[in-house]
């Protein structure tokens, strides 16, 4: 094997900073998330404890249990596509090649009227900022489809 084709086993252990990282954000590693604490549908928390690892797997360290403050909390599951039972199969929208839904980015149209789409359900498992960014641009597009034209940015 060559450099070209040798597996990168040690990818997820090279210490990499973000920009997010850069302007302040902090680092915290084996932290397990387990509940999020809140008031009438109103996040306020995430309780946590800490880590470590211990007899070949992962185990809570005793009495190292904390809170972080939140008032927004985004979820980053895996995505594995569009799922297809139900809706897009009643709605017998166009997929694309692999399996997502098909639909430009002018104006995230599908091909059923009045359906749009994106994010992961257009593009594909992707950073979530893309997700945000087409999700904004989308809406700009249905304002459009519906009143003719929209205020919103593009």
């Amino acid at each position: 094997m060559n450099a070209t084709t040798t597996p990168r086993l040690d990818w997820p252990l090279k210490m990499r900073t973000s920009s997010s990282q850069e302007e302040g954000a902090e680092r915290d590693f084996a932290v397990l998330t387990k509940r999020a604490v809140g008031k009438a549908g109103t996040i306020e928390a995430l309780e946590c404890v800490r880590l470590d690892w211990a007899g070949g797997k992962m185990q809570e360290v005793p009495n190292s249990a904390f809170q972080l403050k939140a008032d927004l909390v985004l979820l980053a599951m895996g995505f594995l596509g569009p799922r297809k039972p139900g809706m897009l199969e009643q709605a017998a929208v166009a997929l694309d090649p692999r399996g997502n839904v098909a639909a430009n980015v002018e104006d995230y149209k599908t091909s059923v009227p009045k359906l749009f789409a994106a994010g992961d359900m257009r593009r594909g498992q992707s950073l979530v900022v893309w997700a945000i960014r087409e999700g904004r641009q989308c809406a700009r597009a249905i304002d459009e489809s519906l009143m003719g034209t929209s205020n919103l940015p593009r």
